[in-house]
């Protein structure tokens, strides 16, 4: 019986691939996908949601992993080679890689660019060049961290490069919610778009705040009125600056404060 197998690529792609072989992590595996041969190594069993999938062809013997380093070995050759080809041609793109096919009959020329390209002159040269087939594969800038690797803010490697096969979505909603500073230094990867990871907690901020008041919001407690000026999400409290100046700000749960106006938040504003 078929099964799903988590296959990492060359190009830093963990992609889900069928399988009639008996497979572990770690495995050794040529892939047939896009009619592209490609060597890989599994990272998982089992998953996968069973759409658009290649196959593994088999499970790669030692000629396999020999013939697959001698291609790794051409990647900086052969990206030189299409590097001047683009440049002759003043395309206006960023190639990031050209990898060839374990079956050594097909070059994959990644790339990312802002507009549309037409590459029919390029294909048609570089086909002339490395006498085989050409396809040219735009990638997105996640995709392209994904494949230099690198650490994040946190220090450790990229999540995409270490386990996140699919990037998440995120919005700037995300880290507002979070209360973090909204300056793309703050924000952004590595790749310049807006962090992966700020998915990973939002959902537990949203739930918190959801039975909190606002900021701003003027509220009744046991020492009197007095108006919310911070939320402390991982302690769940909300700190309230009273009335009476005489009393430094105070810190309370939820179920000890009744909300009298509720100011309006930035979410409020936003929707």
């Amino acid at each position: 019986m078929a099964s799903i197998v988590n296959v990492r690529l060359n190009d830093g792609r963990a992609l889900p691939f069928t399988s009639e072989f008996s497979l572990q992590k770690g495995d050794k595996v040529v892939v047939l996908n896009d009619i592209f041969q490609e060597f890989g190594i599994v990272e998982s069993v089992g998953e996968g949601d069973g759409e658009n999938l290649g196959s593994v062809l088999r499970v790669a013997t030692e000629n396999d992993i020999d013939l697959n380093k001698r291609m790794l070995d051409f990647c900086e050759a052969d990206k030189e080679k299409v590097l001047e080809q683009i440049q002759k041609l003043g395309i206006e793109c960023k190639l990031v890689t050209v990898l060839r096919s374990l079956d050594n009959k097909k070059i994959l020329v990644m790339y990312t660019a802002n507009d549309r390209i037409d590459f029919r002159q390029l294909v048609k040269d570089l086909a002339g060049i490395f006498k085989m087939r050409v396809e040219m594969r735009q990638i997105s800038e996640r995709d392209e961290a994904k494949f230099y690797g690198g650490c994040g803010q946190c220090g450790q490697l990229l999540c995409c490069r270490r386990f996140l096969n699919i990037p998440r979505q995120t919005s700037i909603k995300m880290a507002k919610v979070q209360g973090m500073a909204l300056t793309p230094s703050r924000v952004n990867g590595v790749c310049g778009k807006l962090m992966c990871c700020l998915q990973y907690e939002y959902s537990q901020y949203r739930d918190v705040l959801a039975n909190m008041p606002t900021i701003n919001s003027i509220v009744e407690t046991k020492d009197g009125k007095g108006e919310v000026v911070f939320i402390d999400v991982l302690g769940e409290k909300v700190a309230v600056r009273l009335e009476d100046k005489t009393k430094a700000i105070t810190k309370y749960q939820p179920d000890e404060i009744t909300v009298l106006v509720r100011a309006e938040s930035e979410e409020d504003i936003d929707e």
